[in-house]
């Protein structure tokens, strides 16, 4: 009877024992599990956060690119970052606007020194000590914070560039001091000539390369539909013949004129930003360009920036940038005329100043500002990072942040 009593006593002390060590395994298991969903909880929000500053970055450099000045480029980043935590599945960060630092630079692995506006700009954006949601860890009376930072800036000059514009202008082999390649910045040239006579690539050519056969290649491509690439290492092939109707047709898209041709807006939608100079530029007798300077860049970009997708006066609910065409500039050299191959030295950016004519009847040609830079879409670039001629915006990494 005792030892059965004992037998009694002791299994009921077992499983009390049990009981008690599989609660302290659960509370064990229930504290490592609570980790685990704060930890990928906070590494969700970090994403977020790396996300948003990566935006951020790319969305100032794009404004310090298209002319505008830091205090514009550090709104656009904050609207960025805003914008994505407003946005649906995002909202549980806010991101106080005390946590955001934009810095500029000249050099991508170096924001503590000096900057100069007028050289090459790279912009880091970073967040810090953003609080973020805790479940577990907020009972032992700790909390979470997120930073993120990124850097982004110009791309080296590109050496393969595939948003071409066929027409060419014989540049200089080397640059001097003040301009690029035999070409003032903010100077306006005419960029396809009006007399074969004008042109330095000889008699027959009007300053269009061949990018295929046909009118409607032409046109097409002047548009903005030419597809191919080019490899600035090599050569381009001059078209002769005026082919003005096409060349006019096909560039006046870009302006909203879809006059002939079978061009329409939803291919070829116009520029922003459609306003032309009140008094044209021409060329005299000598074929020297003949301008007042009434309109440029500058003022296309402080029109363009007050346009808001929608359509009225000289603004469109097209795309911004149209009007930037990205030109071969090529060593004419030797050039006999007619069919020529020619050595491209480079890329060069033009603002196209007014509509091409349709005709002939004015002895007019095309008109384009040089400009310092412009982007591209698709291309491979070198290893030094340079805003003249084709380039595009790009992350760089981060010197401040492993993570980056």
């Amino acid at each position: 009877m005792n030892r059965a009593r004992k037998m009694t006593k002791s299994t009921k002390r077992q499983k009390g024992l049990t009981l008690i060590l599989f609660t302290l395994v659960f509370i064990v298991f229930m504290f490592f599990a609570g980790l685990a969903f704060d930890f990928n909880h906070a590494t969700l929000n970090k994403t977020r956060l790396q996300n948003s500053v990566d935006a951020a970055a790319l969305a100032a450099a794009v404004k310090v690119s298209d002319g505008f000045d830091t205090t514009v480029a550090t709104a656009a980043a904050k609207t960025a970052i805003a914008t994505l935590f407003s946005s649906t599945g995002n909202t549980e960060v806010t991101v106080p606007d005390a946590s955001i630092a934009v810095q500029y630079s000249n050099d991508p692995q170096n924001f503590s020194g000096s900057y100069d506006s007028t050289l090459v700009t790279f912009v880091r954006v970073s967040v810090a000590d953003v609080p973020l949601t805790s479940f577990f860890i907020g009972f032992f009376g700790s909390s979470k914070q997120g930073a993120a930072s990124a850097v982004a800036g110009p791309s080296s000059s590109l050496n393969f560039a595939c948003n071409i514009v066929p027409i060419a202008v014989c540049a200089a082999t080397i640059s001097g001091s003040n301009d690029f390649l035999g070409f003032n910045f903010h100077e306006v040239y005419e960029l396809k000539v009006a007399d074969h006579n004008a042109s330095q690539m000889g008699p027959g050519n009007f300053q269009l390369l061949d990018f295929g056969s046909g009118a409607s290649t032409v046109r097409d491509a002047l548009a903005g539909g030419f597809d191919g690439c080019i490899d600035i290492t090599e050569n381009a092939t001059t078209k002769p013949g005026n082919t003005i109707g096409p060349v006019g047709q096909g560039l006046n898209t870009r302006f909203g004129d879809y006059s002939g041709g079978g061009v329409n807006a939803v291919d070829f939608p116009p520029d922003v930003y459609v306003r032309e100079p009140t008094t044209e530029a021409t060329t005299d007798n000598d074929g020297n360009v003949v301008y007042d300077n009434s309109f440029l860049y500058s003022d296309y970009l402080a029109g363009a920036a007050g346009c808001d997708g929608s359509a009225s006066g000289d603004c469109t609910s097209g795309n911004k940038g149209r009007r930037i065409l990205p030109i071969p500039m090529v060593d004419c050299t030797g050039s006999g005329g007619g069919a020529t191959t020619l050595p491209i030295t480079s890329i060069g950016c033009f603002f196209l100043l007014q509509k091409a004519p349709n005709n002939n009847g004015a002895k007019q040609g095309v008109f384009g500002e040089f400009l310092e830079d412009c982007t591209v879409e698709n291309g491979s670039f070198g290893s030094v990072p340079s805003t003249e001629g084709l380039f595009k915006i790009q992350l760089y990494k981060d010197p401040g942040s492993g993570e980056s």
